[in-house]
């Protein structure tokens, strides 16, 4: 046993050259694929655990549809036995007293004050001073602004003073700006004891909401308070861990996905191709152990073991590499947040399933070679005339299937992408073939004979070239597909919240909204009308599947602000109006996984109810984590009155001083103003960011391509040691042999870069015109991508010919007459 595994070892080092890129294609690989995982699992676990941190240890909580509510409504609930922990809170806004000229939406902040700010139903990560009950608590963000640390005093207009008792990590509770600039339009938030706010607003018997935890599932004692504060202005939810509302990542997991997969695929083809070669070049050497007994299952297996080898090797290697740079990822993906977070990298289980794929996609990618190395017949001769009847039709098939492949272009269904890749790959021997006639003047020019000499070499192994030339072609058209898509998404977004925002500004108000608020307003010279926008919020509701979810409700009518986007928008009004049904968003629906006509179970004021889902739509609000229902019915049968909200629409003269005349007249109650292009920019700020990953992923994926190239361009020039010895023989020159190598690869990658920029762009144009996408991507080119992935795939591909070509300028002449 030992001495099969020595002799598969001899057999893979044989060539080292051969060897070591064949293992670098594998390592890389499974690098890329483990990093992909870790940052997949890594990046779920950092939203989880600040979803976790902000829901804490608590299981219902008691809120109000007018801000605050008295103190007393909650006593029953706080003396129940099975109520372990409560923990009461009450939020204000108020305003930093700061040196220097800040505007109020600058220096506006909302203040948390808590009873316990120890209490196990909060968690918050202390990094300087202590959670002593007696001073506010700042986030870092905040006290880097502010240059505040523990024991500084902050003071607040109108309001008082107090010291700096913690500073602590980001949370979503205390969630804050981390500049001046985002400061514009995002209150700081802070927390203070409650008894010190409630002396400084006396409001000394209200709070905001309670949060509290209970022994076993506590169903009935929430049913029973459901029923008790139905009618109220109070409403009882339960705590549920669900930030879907607020980061929409669906696509950064088909990211990850998508490039590991892809350097799977490239790795497995180099893989491929060199197991394939191996045994082509070894068809004598299989067909004598197979005439001195050795069976097709033997011999098989010699190939096998020396694929395990390989594998193994890469993967050892591999997977802490891929760790590494799994660590490295995540610092660049979390950079693009609006927040600092913080992560605990998820590599274990990530490590063992990339270890699996280590080891297993190599085999799998070699399972054909192994097969045809068993299968190796005894009697090698073959009729050259058969051989090139069969080339000729396998051609033709290939084409007529190519072409065939590509009219999917024509079809809108996901399934067309994989046709359109597997189309092109089956065209790419004549592109290759088209290209090199084209170029030929081009390549004589610069490199004389030899350029005339490369061209004719691409037709003796012009499979192997074409399929290599097509996984570079691949792996740039997937790569700019992704990059059409970061470039076109915020110009998607931005017509998609102009078109539902419902107004310019959004106005929210810590108190509901008067008739006087709305007079007073409309009273701007800038303002040119005013409506409410009702939002009920948090409401929890169950999935199909029976899970507990989370979001808003908003209210809608056919008179009022459009909210969202459905070309059947009248219908739906009138259908939300007989009944009380919903609407809901995109995002929503899915999640949701019902059906239209079916109901969703929700935990409305007034209790549990089944409302009929009725349509789905396209909304920019929470981006599509939402539902709508007719105001109608949202205030006399799910039991939310009050608004909090209003949307202002302004004339072409309005600018920034309307936001600080809106702080100067409501300040008092006024807690968020918000434009349309704040919520643009807050929206798309974290996808322009994700094009740097797109630009470092380009260069990872035709590097990974380029060893490709490079081993390609070395079999190539060990299948013609003889046919280059009788070139040097007649008078060919060192340098004029690795002009010959040098301009084979770059008719390889530049027929890769042409063949990928053309795939890409045609991958963006089915893209564009899907209807799944629904006009959201345009047909808009990534020039700045394309441009460097030409530079990339062209310059990388001759450093690969380089490779090979100093090897072949090396070759003794007489050993390699002797090869032939």
């Amino acid at each position: 046993m030992l001495h099969i595994w020595q002799i598969s070892w001899r057999n893979i080092t044989q060539n080292k050259k051969r060897f070591f890129f064949t293992l670098l294609a594998i390592i890389l690989g499974t690098s890329f694929v483990t990093s992909m995982l870790i940052a997949d699992k890594t990046t779920n676990d950092v939203f989880e655990y600040y979803e976790q941190m902000y829901v804490a240890n608590a299981d219902y909580w008691v809120l109000s549809d007018e801000h605050t509510y008295p103190e007393k409504m909650i006593t029953s609930i706080q003396k129940d036995p099975t109520v372990t922990h409560t923990l009461l809170a009450l939020d204000k806004q108020a305003f930093f007293e700061l040196e220097g000229d800040y505007s109020l939406n600058e220096r506006s902040v909302r203040i948390t004050g808590v009873n316990d700010q120890n209490s196990p139903l909060l968690k918050l990560p202390v990094i300087e001073g202590s959670l002593d009950n007696e001073g506010i608590i700042i986030p870092e963000v905040v006290a880097k602004l502010l240059g505040k640390g523990v024991g500084d005093t902050v003071r607040f207009t109108n309001m008082g003073e107090a010291k700096v008792s913690a500073i602590v990590e980001y949370t979503q509770l205390l969630a804050s700006p981390s500049d001046w600039e985002s400061a514009e339009s995002t209150s700081f938030r802070i927390m203070a004891p409650l008894d010190m706010l409630r002396e400084w607003t006396g409001k000394n018997d209200e709070i905001s909401y309670m949060r509290f935890q209970i022994k076993g599932d506590g169903k009935d004692l929430f049913r029973s308070f459901q029923q008790k504060f139905r009618g109220s202005s109070v409403y009882i939810e339960p705590v549920v861990a669900d930030d879907l509302q607020s980061n929409d990542i669906g696509g950064l997991y088909t990211f990850f996905y998508l490039i590991a997969g892809l350097s799977m695929f490239i790795s497995g083809f180099i893989v491929f191709n060199m197991i394939y070669t191996s045994v082509i070049e070894r068809k004598k050497e299989f067909a004598i152990m197979k005439s001195l007994g050795y069976t097709q299952s033997s011999v098989s297996k010699l190939v096998l073991i020396e694929i395990i080898l390989l594998a193994l090797i890469g993967t050892s290697v591999g997977v802490p590499l891929g760790i590494w740079l799994g660590d490295l990822f995540m610092q660049a993906l979390l950079s693009v947040f609006e927040f600092d977070m913080v992560y605990t990298l998820n590599w274990k289980l990530p490590t063992m399933m990339a270890i699996m794929i280590g080891l297993l996609f190599p085999i799998v990618f070699s399972l054909f070679p192994i097969y045809n190395a068993g299968k190796t017949s005894i009697l090698l001769t073959l009729k050259m005339a058969n051989q090139t009847y069969t080339s000729s039709r396998r051609y033709l098939l290939r084409t007529i299937v190519g072409v065939g492949l590509l009219c999917f272009v024509f079809i809108d269904h996901p399934v067309s992408y994989a046709a359109i890749l597997i189309g092109v790959i089956l065209l790419f021997p004549l592109l290759l073939l088209g290209l090199s006639q084209i170029i030929k003047p081009i390549l004589k020019y610069f490199f004389n004979y030899s350029g005339i000499m490369a061209t004719k070499n691409l037709f003796q192994q012009i499979n192997r070239n074409a399929n290599t030339a097509a996984i570079l072609a691949i792996g740039i058209s997937v790569i700019l597909l992704l990059g059409a898509a970061v470039e076109s998404a915020p110009k998607g977004y931005e017509k998609e919240i102009r078109n539902t925002y419902g107004g310019e500004m959004r106005v929210t108000s810590e108190v509901p909204w008067s008739s006087e608020d709305i007079t007073k307003m409309l009273s701007y010279d800038a303002v040119t009308s005013v409506e409410t926008l009702t939002e009920a919020t948090p409401i929890t509701w169950e999935t199909n599947s029976g899970r507990s979810r989370q979001f808003s409700v908003l209210s809608v009518s056919e008179n009022g602000p459009s909210l969202f986007a459905d070309l059947r928008e009248k219908d739906l009004y009138k259908k939300l109006k007989q009944k009380p049904s919903v609407l809901l968003g995109d995002r929503a629906f899915e999640e949701w996984g019902g059906n239209i006509g079916q109901s969703i179970l929700m935990n409305t004021p007034n209790g549990e109810q089944f409302f009929e889902v009725i349509g789905v739509v396209k909304t920019s609000h929470y981006s599509g984590y939402v539902a709508f229902m007719d105001e109608v019915n949202f205030k006399d049968d799910f039991g939310w009155t009050n608004s909090f909200d209003l949307l202002l629409t302004v004339n072409s003269e309005a600018n920034d001083s309307i936001r600080d005349q809106l702080w100067s007249d409501f300040g008092g109650h006024l807690s968020k103003v918000q434009t349309v292009e704040d919520e643009i920019k807050s929206t798309t700020s974290a996808i322009s960011g994700m094009n740097d990953l797109i630009l470092v992923m380009l260069f990872m994926i035709i590097g990974l391509a380029s060893i490709g190239t490079a081993n390609t361009l070395l079999m190539n020039t060990l299948e013609r040691i003889s046919e280059i010895g009788t070139m040097r023989a007649l008078g060919f020159t060192k340098q004029q042999v690795r002009n010959m190598i040098l301009a084979e690869g770059m008719l390889i990658g530049l027929s890769g870069v042409i063949g990928g920029t053309a795939t890409g762009v045609i991958l963006i144009y089915v893209t564009s015109k899907s209807q799944l996408m629904e006009g959201f991507m345009s047909f808009q080119l990534p020039v700045s991508n394309m441009i460097l992935a030409m530079i990339a795939g062209v310059s990388l591909s001759l450093c690969a010919a380089w490779i090979s070509s100093k090897s072949a300028s090396k070759m003794d002449i007489q050993s390699s007459l002797k090869e032939g």
